[in-house]
Parts: C-alpha cells; sequence; structure tokens
C-alpha cells in the first residue's frame, strides 16, 4: 500500500491541480506534461545511492559490499538523469508552444511526461530487486 501512495501521490496532485485549475478556467494542460516528468526526475534522484550491505567479519571487523549490478545500475540512472533533464526541458518548451503538438491523440508534451513517469516507476522497481 505504501509504494501505491508513494508512486501515485503526483498522480493525485496533478489531479488536484487540473480540478482546481478547471474550476477556476485556467489551462489544464499546460502543466500537466512538465509536473511528470520532473516527478519522474524526482522518483530517479535517489536511485543514485548504492545500496550498502555490512558483513561481520571473524576479526569483528564491518565490510561494507556493493554488489557491482548496482554500480553498475547506479552508473546508467546518472546518465539517465542526464536525458532526462534534457527531455524535461523538451517537454516545457512543447507545453509553452501556443498551438500544441499531438502523437496518438494525445497532447506531445504529456505523451512524454508521462512516459519519464512510467520508466522512473520502473527504474524504480528494479532497484527493489536489486
Amino acid at each position: 500500500m505504501q509504494s501505491v501512495i508513494i508512486y501515485g501521490f503526483p498522480i493525485i496532485l496533478v489531479s488536484f491541480e487540473w480540478l482546481l485549475r478547471t474550476l477556476i478556467g485556467v489551462d489544464t494542460f499546460g502543466f500537466i506534461g512538465p509536473t511528470l516528468a520532473a516527478t519522474g526526475i524526482s522518483f530517479m534522484v535517489p536511485l543514485t545511492k548504492l545500496k550498502e550491505q555490512e558483513i561481520d567479519s571473524n576479526e569483528g571487523e564491518r565490510w561494507i559490499r556493493v554488489s557491482k549490478r548496482d554500480k553498475n545500475f547506479v552508473s546508467f540512472i546518472w546518465l539517465a538523469l542526464f536525458v532526462a533533464l534534457f527531455l524535461w526541458f523538451w517537454v516545457c518548451t512543447l507545453s509553452l508552444q501556443s498551438i500544441s503538438s499531438t502523437t496518438f491523440g494525445f497532447p506531445s508534451h504529456v505523451l512524454v511526461g508521462a512516459m519519464m513517469y512510467l520508466v522512473s516507476i520502473a527504474f524504480c522497481a528494479v532497484k527493489e530487486v536489486m
């Protein structure tokens, strides 16, 4: 249940903001793409921390072990974060255009922001099982 709340919370916030903007009469689609993209980036930042396991030796010393898979995954996440920042900038640019481009019937900035959000959740799931 906690995972549903953590990963679903941004969608709840977007929904409340959409409702508020609709009631006030302000454009509702201009903020959704950049918000989802920023949320995706914020989910990826904690994934840059290596998972450390403490190991007690026979001599009473404590060692810290980090798996090579986790090191490689963290390196990949840093690269993904770098790319995600440019994607976020692009999403912001798309959302500010007066004529919104569409892909599969959705505004492009919403579609790209949603994809970034879903990819970040997939990255979180991968990190959980590592």
